[in-house]
């Protein structure tokens, strides 16, 4: 199914659009860029950017506490880097370092001002693993940045999203959204937020099953009902789940990507969130543990099999298990790319099941060993200059290459997860703070505080030819962009 125009991730519903809802605010008055973002290492001290003309400056490393994180084994690193201000004479951007002892940026004439980097998270020594025990780490990057610069980006981006309408429809980003925005209400509790949820859910109709992507949405039926219950939510929500019995899978029990002879036998990285995180939702509130857990253990664990490439640990974008597909290679059966998103909807799957399971489930140990080592290998690849990742994770000196934020915001929000949940070490930290001022720099809003999300990779298909890969369009505030964006900044607080 396609709405609007472009490919969707997945091979099912498109993006953009008037009826997507994703139309790129227009830059008036002037451009904030909240390139700030937060140190990483000990205490930072440095003074806020400034810009004397164009848009007003933001993101400033406006003072510094201490930094104290502690890995899981409850060693505690600290120590104190003290920064100075930069400057540039003309116009341009002049951006302060987003490290420990990272400077601030200011712009004397016109142009875009980039602040240096807030202090980092105080540690709370070593933590248990996930399903209620304590976190590791104090306020996260997102939460220090709102409190230094007092704008709250993720608010903002969902305002500039929902402006002038009453409701969001049926495919997947659009349901990314709804759940980043259910994620939003329960900490500012904005009545128009659940308004607009409850809205949008009763708002759609039967929805026609083929794809994966085409029941990712009904993951905002779980978040309404819980929110705010009604019978209404749980009938539309039960007839989803029943779309899954009988649905065809490997021989190993693993979804398709889609009931239709193009995509049969298939397992794509992307599929794997669009099943599972309504699932694991449903499973949560309406109490479908029994059956929904075998179903989210053996879509991960297969999936993982078939896509991770043995060299480095990361994972290729799609298996087809009868290797008739045109991209499937004859000893792998993937099509042995490693795409940015792919990965990044993966990792959140694995994080929406291990919300899912209680802390004592047996099944939490691979999963969670599965995302430990994921994780670790995206950190690998992470560039050192941006702090993002490129759009092909690990062919970062190809010139034809680019870091592409939808996946930045991913891989930042999942790696903070699993340091705070003690799969990983402090070391992390920085990785996903260092990720979080990355795509920070991709972020803009004018003088309305309409925000503006650039360089999102538009959905696309399975290939053989990285080229295609390099050469997919982008967009600014494209509905990818905007619904990874509002999960790592909710992830992140």
């Amino acid at each position: 199914m396609v709405t609007g125009g472009t490919a969707a991730d997945t091979g099912g519903a498109a993006t953009g659009g008037a009826a997507g809802g994703g139309a790129t605010s227009a830059s008036t008055g002037g451009t904030t860029s909240n390139t700030g973002g937060v140190a990483t290492g000990g205490k930072t001290s440095a003074t806020a950017g400034s810009s004397a003309t164009g848009g007003a400056a933001t993101g400033g490393a406006i003072g510094g506490t201490t930094v104290s994180s502690s890995a899981p084994g409850g060693t505690t690193t600290g120590g104190k880097t003290g920064g100075t201000a930069g400057s540039s004479a003309t116009g341009g951007a002049a951006t302060g370092g987003a490290k420990t002892g990272g400077t601030s940026g200011s712009s004397a004439a016109g142009g875009t001002t980039a602040g240096g980097g807030t202090s980092g998270a105080a540690g709370s020594g070593a933590g248990g693993s996930t399903g209620g025990s304590t976190l590791i780490g104090g306020p996260g990057p997102a939460a220090q940045l709102i409190t230094q610069s007092g704008v709250d980006w993720g608010k903002l981006v969902i305002d500039t999203e929902i402006a002038g309408k009453t409701s969001l429809g049926v495919t997947y980003p659009e349901g990314l959204i709804l759940h980043g925005m259910y994620k939003a209400y329960k900490r500012l509790k904005l009545a128009n937020y659940l308004t607009f949820l409850t809205t949008s859910v009763e708002s759609w109709g039967a929805t026609a099953f083929v794809s994966l992507d085409d029941l990712m949405h009904n993951v905002a039926l779980a978040d309404a009902y819980e929110l705010a219950p009604k019978a209404s939510y749980k009938t539309s929500a039960d007839a989803a789940r029943a779309h899954y019995n009988g649905f065809p899978t490997t021989s190993e029990g693993a979804f398709w990507h889609a009931n239709r002879t193009d995509r049969a036998h298939q397992l794509w990285g992307d599929g794997v969130f669009m099943s599972l995180s309504f699932l694991t939702r449903y499973a949560t509130v309406f109490g479908d543990l029994a059956t929904v857990t075998p179903l989210a253990i053996t879509n991960l664990t297969v999936t993982a099999e078939h896509l991770k490439n043995p060299a480095t640990g990361l994972f290729w974008h799609a298996w087809d298990e009868s290797g008739v597909a045109t991209w499937s290679k004859t000893a792998s059966k993937t099509n042995e790319i490693s795409w940015g998103r792919a990965m990044g909807w993966y990792t959140m799957a694995c994080v929406m099941t291990l919300e899912m399971l209680p802390a004592n489930d047996p099944s939490r140990a691979q999963i969670e060993t599965i995302l430990k080592d994921l994780v670790t290998a995206l950190a690998k690849h992470q560039d050192a200059t941006t702090g993002r990742w490129f759009q092909v994770v690990d062919m970062e000196t190809d010139s034809r290459n680019w870091t592409e934020t939808s996946c930045s915001s991913m891989y930042s929000y999942v790696t903070w997860w699993a340091y705070q949940h003690g799969l990983v070490d402090a070391t992390f930290a920085d990785v996903a703070k260092k990720g979080f001022n990355g795509v920070m720099q991709k972020v803009t809003k004018n003088a309305t505080n309409q925000t503006t999300i650039a360089t999102v990779v538009t959905g696309l298909n399975a290939s053989a030819a990285v080229a295609d890969y390099f050469s997919h369009a982008t967009a600014s505030n494209d509905l990818h962009g905007i619904g990874s964006f509002i999960l790592m900044w909710e992830g992140l607080q």
